[in-house]
């Protein structure tokens, strides 16, 4: 009717004055993809209850846009038409069809499309069923959007409208383009999600105060930090500030802290080589990056965690994906990979209880940096658990290193360690202060001692401690014969070198660490003993223990008498099974948009 004509032509024409005037007020801020950017017609999606801003920033483009035909619908399509928009009449309950046909014909012919997987009725933030059929008949690629703004209002309704107020500061993210063949419901959800936590992050309050704070100290600290890397190899120096060699063109960043954790990344490392795609490796540690060296591997130490050296880093790397092992929540690194809109994901995670404890007092930030990452892959239940317990959704894996066998040890090995009388006690990646006890074990067990320090710096202070303790310890380097306490000052052999033993202690259990890597002995066939700190590998050692191939002690009379137990077990315990993990990694590519050797 022309009354009713009239009426939505004036509510248009004031609501392009209003969104105009809001926009032209708003600090607009745009995160696009480092890779992958938008060329051509696209379909763009977003959730429904972030158009108000949508309609503003992105006017004037000549998209095609999906509306219902409802009483409200028809002032909104008037609204969208006088910012540049072509609107095209339907929904799910009335004239969807046509609309979705019209909608489909228009983008076959050269035009770009926009949708609300979830409108116009909600449930808010559910892929309607039918809509990731649009991009694949049309032949399309799907460019996410997420939007946030601050301060901003939330309307009561199912989608939870959002509305910036006057001069808000809003963050629009574009995510890399889905291509239609990999368009599915889940797959769209997850982009869009993924876009809305990128812009979340960026505009959450208690988020940006927590990481400006935390830059702003490490701008503070550059010039110390510099001082320090003064004393330090050119190497390490111009890599540890974010400058790398060259390297392949978009490669995937896989970062594991130490020797033990790149080691568990290796099946990571080897699907990406078989694919075809270039990866950049980087570490913590000397010994993991002559590791890495002598794997052919293009590597790198990892930057400090200040502003300008992550900042350098990622603008040369330029990665495509980063794939994170452990703990290695970096919250500068963190927050830059994510605004820049590199995926990420977590393999191996674990939180220690101490570690929750911790977070909790930076919480928010934590929170909005873990919902970023596509996937969190823990090792265990209990570190799931506490995941969740900081508002992180993740699944329980278990421990790449379960795909990873250890070589056979060499036949001359053996020869450098006198057995004794009861064989011989590997104590891997000892920490400071177990020692002691370790030495008093293996003096009323008779076992011949075999220390494998966790860090390389503590060797001569180690020799010390044995020469207290009444032994005459020799150095794997001096490469003794029937040594009766042996102190290996060498890296990268303890996978290996558990297969010489009869028994092995897991460092970093008398220590309060929580406990090193369990597995790895384990995969020898040889048993292990563990003191009363085992937090971190609480899960695998369980197992073990119900398996017959694990002991807890309190003392050094216990521990001694769990090791003479446990040395007739040698040989007798299965390895872990791999297969759960292996099924995880497939999602880990899929969700990291990985599965293909080409983009």
């Amino acid at each position: 009717m022309p009354g009713e004509r009239m009426k939505t032509e004036t509510a248009g024409a004031a609501g392009r004055i209003l969104v105009t005037l809001l926009g032209l007020s708003w600090r607009i801020r745009r995160l696009r993809p480092e890779t992958g950017v938008k060329t051509g017609s696209v379909l763009f999606a977003s959730w429904h209850g972030v158009q108000l801003p949508l309609i503003y920033t992105h006017r004037n483009m000549g998209i095609r846009i999906l509306i219902s035909r409802s009483s409200d619908g028809s002032i909104v399509s008037s609204i969208c038409g006088k910012m540049g928009f072509k609107p095209v009449r339907g929904s799910s309950s009335r004239g969807g069809t046509e609309a979705a046909r019209e909608l489909m014909d228009s983008m076959i012919k050269g035009e770009s499309g926009g949708i609300t997987p979830d409108g116009p009725r909600g449930p808010a933030r559910q892929v309607k069923r039918g809509v990731s059929l649009i991009p694949r008949r049309v032949n399309l690629p799907v460019v996410p959007l997420g939007v946030s703004a601050y301060p901003a209002i939330k309307l009561k309704s199912w989608d939870r409208f959002l509305v910036p107020l006057p001069f808000a500061a809003v963050t629009v993210a574009e995510g890399r383009p889905v291509l239609p063949g990999e368009c599915s419901e889940t797959t769209l959800k997850r982009a869009i999600d993924q876009q809305q936590s990128r812009a979340e992050l960026a505009e959450d309050l208690s988020a940006t105060v927590l990481i400006s704070l935390y830059r702003a100290a490490g701008y503070l600290l550059t010039p110390l930090v510099s001082f320090g890397l003064f004393f330090r190899g050119e190497t390490e120096r111009r890599e540890r500030k974010g400058a790398i060699s060259a390297h392949s063109e978009k490669p995937v960043w896989i970062h594991g802290s130490s020797l033990g954790e790149l080691k568990g990344l290796t099946p990571v490392i080897e699907i990406l080589k078989e694919q075809g795609r270039p990866i950049h490796v980087t570490c913590s540690t000397a010994s993991g990056r002559a590791y890495l060296q002598g794997e052919g591997v293009s590597c790198s130490l990892m930057p400090l965690d200040l502003p300008g050296y992550v900042d350098r880093f990622l603008k040369q790397l330029s990665p495509r994906a980063l794939i994170l092992a452990e703990t290695e929540f970096w919250p500068s690194l963190l927050y830059q990979t994510e605004i820049r809109g590199i995926p990420s994901a977590l393999i191996n995670g674990r939180l220690s209880r101490k570690s929750v404890r911790g977070y909790r007092f930076v919480k928010p930030l934590f929170k909005r940096i873990f919902s970023c990452f596509r996937t969190v892959l823990t090792r265990s239940r209990a570190d799931t658990e506490r995941f969740t317990s900081l508002g992180v959704t993740a699944e329980t894996a278990g421990d790449g290193k379960t795909l990873v066998k250890s070589p056979e040890p060499d036949k001359n090995w053996r020869k450098r360690i006198n057995p004794g009388r009861n064989g011989i006690l590997i104590a891997g990646s000892i920490r400071k202060g177990e020692e002691e006890t370790f030495l008093k074990i293996a003096e009323i067990s008779r076992m011949t001692p075999v220390l494998v320090p966790r860090h390389d710096d503590r060797i001569q202070e180690i020799v010390r401690i044995c020469e207290k303790a009444g032994f005459k310890p020799d150095l794997w380097t001096d490469e003794p014969v029937k040594s009766n306490c042996l102190i290996v000052d060498v890296k990268g052999i303890l996978s290996s070198l558990y297969g010489t033993g009869d028994v092995a202690f897991i460092g970093g259990t008398i220590a309060d660490i929580g406990g090193h890597h369990i597995l790895a002995p384990l995969s020898q066939g040889v048993p292990v003993i563990a003191g009363p700190r085992h937090y971190n590998i609480e899960d695998e050692l369980k197992r073990a223990v119900a398996n017959g191939v694990c002991r807890v002690f309190e003392s050094a009379q216990e521990g001694a008498s769990a090791a003479l137990d446990l040395r007739r077990r040698k040989g007798l315990h299965k390895p872990p099974s791999s297969s759960d993990f292996s099924r995880k990694l497939e999602i880990l590519f899929e969700v990291l948009e990985l599965n293909n050797a080409t983009d």
